[in-house]
């Protein structure tokens, strides 16, 4: 990590502490656990978890602040910052119970200070108890950096667990934020995420999404273009195998003129494992020269794999232009005997072909070399054995 990084925990008054509790849990005491019904659900077999082998109970979460750590950090943010960050949270974050449970259980709230330059951050979850985390990145005005995120899940028995987690990006006016999130999961996790990245004026902001391993997880991604002239691009690969089951729900909401945003995600699926993409474009009326375009592009190498697209819009101003395009489909086999023809092995073949598929996605972000390079055999490990 850069040594001029700053690594913080919020510092509340007791005032603000209050005012902000008393806020959540208005929210809080309304939610409750999801339902299969829900529509945002209804892939997930939500009705379906043990809570008890998770060793969480929803009926019994404490809501008392008192418990949570003591902030006993140097303060690095001006009371302005601080009330503007917690208004955000209370106003962006969505009202999904699992996002809520994280602002309400974690034992503190961590604010990342984002400054010039490239920074790599790794968090650790360990144990099979529940992890609950609430992470807050902020870059000021006029900044420019490239964040690498490594969550990094391990537990020693065998018994299902849950972590749940609440992320927040924030670029202000005239930044450049680009942020490499890689989760790395054990087999026995029930991962909850939810991601939200807000651009101000002028902004722009790229978020590649790599999450490898775990058993079930569900990802909600909410980006609002609060300003205008932000730009948001979302990229990024699942691999998945095994009988994992991935759930990514990403929807782009903008709220003034003149701004862009993309979501362009890839999932190669084998084994008995189910990845599930809903994409959605928000513009609501009244709004000038909005770009908007989304696309997911799916790859089956086995017949009892199972990759599904949903692609949505929901486009109320008529000065934009919006795009989207979806495919779920198997490698090409005029390709793949093509290659047999020329010598290679079946294996080195489907190889090809895959490493083919994602590696455009991979090879445009902004990192180094040997980071491109340990993603790709992080897939290729997962799908084909790292042959």
């Amino acid at each position: 990590m850069n040594s001029s990084l700053i690594k913080n925990r919020l510092v509340l008054t007791k005032e603000q502490n209050q005012k902000f509790h008393t806020s959540l849990l208005e929210i809080w005491n309304q939610l409750e656990l999801p339902k299969d019904s829900e529509e945002k659900w209804r892939k997930f077999p939500i009705g379906s978890v043990d809570w008890n082998e998770l060793q969480f109970d929803p009926k019994e979460i404490s809501t008392d602040s008192s418990e949570s750590e003591e902030n006993t950090a140097e303060q690095a943010l001006s009371e302005e910052i601080i009330d503007s960050i917690f208004s955000d949270i209370l106003k962006y974050t969505p009202k999904d119970y699992f996002a809520f449970l994280c602002l309400v259980v974690a034992p503190k709230y961590e604010v990342i200070l984002l400054e010039e330059g490239e920074s790599d951050f790794d968090f650790e979850e360990e144990g099979d108890q529940p992890k609950h985390s609430v992470r807050i990145f902020y870059l000021r005005k006029g900044k420019t950096t490239k964040t690498q995120i490594h969550i990094k899940n391990h537990h020693d028995s065998e018994n299902l667990h849950l972590t749940s987690a609440l992320d927040f990006y924030i670029a202000e006016d005239s930044s450049y934020l680009e942020i490499l999130d890689r989760e790395s999961s054990d087999p026995d996790l029930y991962r909850f995420r939810n991601v939200c990245i807000l651009g101000r004026n002028d902004s722009h902001v790229k978020y590649h999404y790599y999450p490898m391993g775990g058993f079930r997880s569900k990802l909600f991604l909410h980006a609002h273009l609060l300003g205008k002239g932000a730009e948001v691009t979302v990229d990024g690969v699942s691999a998945l195998g095994g009988r994992n089951l991935k759930d990514l729900d990403m929807e782009m909401f903008h709220h003034a003129d003149h701004t862009t945003s993309k979501i362009s995600y890839k999932a190669i699926v084998t084994d008995k494992s189910h990845h599930i993409f809903t994409g959605n474009l928000i513009i609501p009326p009244n709004l000038k020269k909005v770009t908007a375009h989304q696309e997911s592009f799916n790859l089956s190498l086995n017949k009892k794999a199972r990759a599904e697209a949903n692609p949505k819009l929901e486009v109320l101003a008529e000065d934009v232009s919006c795009t989207h395009g979806a495919t779920v489909g198997d490698i090409d086999e005029e390709q793949y005997f093509y290659l047999l023809s020329r010598g290679l092995t079946p294996e080195e073949s489907k190889s090809l072909l895959v490493t083919a598929f994602y590696g455009e996605t991979i090879h445009s972000i902004g990192f180094s070399e040997e980071v491109k390079l340990s993603l790709e055999s992080e897939i290729k490990e997962i799908l084909v054995g790292g042959k």
